[in-house]
């Protein structure tokens, strides 16, 4: 992997929380495999990201707001992202640089999870 995962892996101990539904090696499997799907698609390692962008990734990953079948939030499981990352890339989006931050933005991993894991 082109991307400095070893100095991003310290990052994210930094800001991650024990405690929570995800274990840090969860975590850090969904950010090393979106990255991964990152390069292999666009050929170049995934920009940096600030801490406070990596926090609420955290905050965020675990779960999943159904706004379109009655609005319920829905558990992910961390062995899911591998499938919702990958229909991620596939999906043609305009404008679209596949940064991790539009991932986690709007309902995209909404989507994502209702046509993979639903």
């Amino acid at each position: 992997m082109l991307f400095d995962f070893e100095t991003f892996s310290r990052l994210v101990g930094r800001v991650y929380e024990e405690g929570g539904p995800y274990s840090l090696d969860d975590v850090l499997e969904v950010f090393r495999c979106y990255f991964q799907e990152y390069e292999d698609a666009t050929g170049r390692p995934h920009p940096n990201i600030r801490l406070d962008q990596i926090r609420r990734m955290i905050q965020l990953m675990p779960y999943v707001s159904i706004d379109s079948i009655g609005g319920y939030f829905a558990d992910i499981e961390p062995e899911d992202y591998r499938y919702i990352i990958h229909q991620h890339f596939k999906t043609k989006y305009r404008n679209c640089d596949y940064n991790i931050n539009h991932f986690f933005s709007g309902r995209i991993r909404e989507l994502r999870y209702l046509e993979t894991c639903y």
